[in-house]
């Protein structure tokens, strides 16, 4: 059994691991050693140089040499400052979190999300660590595995685009994070002789927290992390149920959003299939919601569904994928409360409202990367919609925005978004550059929706 305990030795993993994928645990809990981090980088780009000058000739041997040494002592002597102040900071860490009592902050959100309840367990260092290290035992032990969107959506839209005869479930968990049953989940973790005390103590903690704060035997808090990884751990025999029921041949969860394709071999089975699928889910005390959509392409030759943000089209051994209903509908929201967003600012500061209305609409219509997202993605109208291949959404969305143009006082102004284009984002891959203050004001201007 893998080393589950809280330590510098733990802690610093997850540490190394953040800076080796970019993210800001360094520069935002670690100051010290971000600069001393800063300093080596100069230090190794000064030794580069010196040994370009040398293999150019414009320095001696005996200069490169004394010069080099002198910049590889200086660069361990600041590892060393480095490794220091990280392991100091660990170790306070690792004190605070290890004394009688500590728990995840937990707290309740005054806002609503999408009509939900959304918790935070905050972003202190001690916080950030205890959860990210028990996200790392739950995913190791359990196998939790949290599925890639664009890796499902591949596969599927290969799938659908064969012409063999299947039958298609599409279906949603009914309020999926508030009706994961407590005791349940307990159990599970309290019967696995690999979890050792101190992340079950901690899990075990959150999720009486939790049930303080909501006053309710079920669910899990939405908006904090681990979360995704202990409904992955109720769901585990689930998905093995589910995956070997007869005649599936393709099966994906993406939280509360399942799809099983199955490839029938006599036509009387069809009627099993939803049947089968609810009782496995009952038997968590679950249930599918009535967005669930069965289709039938054993008999017929043509249907439609709606899966992770894409509108599937089979038809005759072929398939059209475009925007889902929900999608393009938020984006011309967004839109709207672009403009909506300039006309009140216009009144007092028009120079300002224009050139933010010039930012909403042209990260709308461009794709840009998160600098400061954990895995530093690339998002947008082309990268947040690849699968795409029809594109007649994108033209209604050109559409859109140019009837939206029509409000502007300025012609000049109009003529400028008018070279902005959905279709063009999508189609060439047109990449823009946003800082974190950029982004800001433009999440503001959407209203976060």
């Amino acid at each position: 059994m893998f080393d589950q305990s809280l330590s510098v030795k733990n802690f610093r993993i997850i540490y190394e691991l953040d800076r080796k994928n970019n993210g800001r645990i360094e520069k935002d809990y670690f100051p010290v050693a971000f600069q001393q981090r800063l300093k080596i980088r100069n230090l190794k780009k000064i030794v580069k140089n010196l040994g370009f000058r040398y293999k150019k000739k414009l320095v001696s041997k005996e200069y490169f040499e004394i010069r080099r040494e002198r910049a590889n002592k200086l660069i361990e002597l600041r590892k060393e400052v480095l490794n220091n102040e990280v392991n100091k900071i660990l170790t306070d860490v690792v004190k605070t979190v290890s004394a009688k009592g500590y728990s995840l902050p937990l707290t309740k959100s005054d806002q609503l999300i999408r009509g939900k309840e959304v918790f935070s367990i905050g972003k202190d260092i001690e916080t950030i660590f205890v959860s990210r290290h028990v996200q790392m035992v739950l995913s190791s032990l359990y196998k939790v595995k949290i599925n890639n969107r664009d890796m499902i959506i591949s596969r599927l839209s290969t799938i659908v685009k064969d012409s063999s005869p299947k039958y298609i479930i599409r279906a949603d968990v009914e309020s999926f994070y508030e009706s994961i049953d407590h005791k349940d989940l307990l159990d599970i973790l309290h019967s696995s002789p690999k979890l050792s005390v101190t992340p079950r103590r901690i899990l075990t903690q959150l999720i009486r927290v939790y049930a303080k704060i909501s006053d309710k035997s079920k669910g899990l808090p939405r908006g904090v992390g681990i979360s995704a990884y202990l409904s992955e751990v109720y769901m585990g025999n689930v998905d093995e149920e589910i995956n070997s029921l007869p005649d599936v041949t393709y099966y994906e969860r993406y939280v509360d959003d399942l799809i099983a394709i199955f490839s029938p071999t006599r036509n009387e089975h069809l009627a099993d299939y939803l049947p089968s699928i609810g009782r496995i889910i009952s038997k968590k005390k679950l249930q599918l919601n009535d967005k669930t959509k069965e289709l039938d392409l054993f008999n017929q030759r043509s249907n439609n569904f709606e899966y992770l943000g894409y509108h599937f089209r089979v038809e005759n051994g072929s398939c059209t994928i475009k925007l889902s209903r929900k999608k393009k509908d938020k984006l011309k929201e967004r839109i709207n409360q672009s403009f909506n967003y300039f006309h009140k600012e216009h009144k007092g500061t028009p120079r300002a409202a224009f050139r933010n209305l010039l930012l909403r609409i042209r990260l709308l219509t461009g794709n840009t990367r998160l600098l400061n997202s954990k895995s530093n993605a690339f998002v947008g109208i082309y990268f947040s919609n690849k699968f795409i291949n029809d594109t007649s959404d994108l033209v209604a969305l050109d559409n859109f925005l140019e009837h939206k143009l029509n409000s502007l006082p300025n012609s000049k102004h109009r003529n400028r978004i008018k070279k902005m284009s959905f279709v063009q984002g999508f189609e060439n891959k047109i990449f823009r550059k946003f800082d974190m203050k950029e982004l800001s004001l433009v999440s503001k201007g959407w209203n976060n929706g």
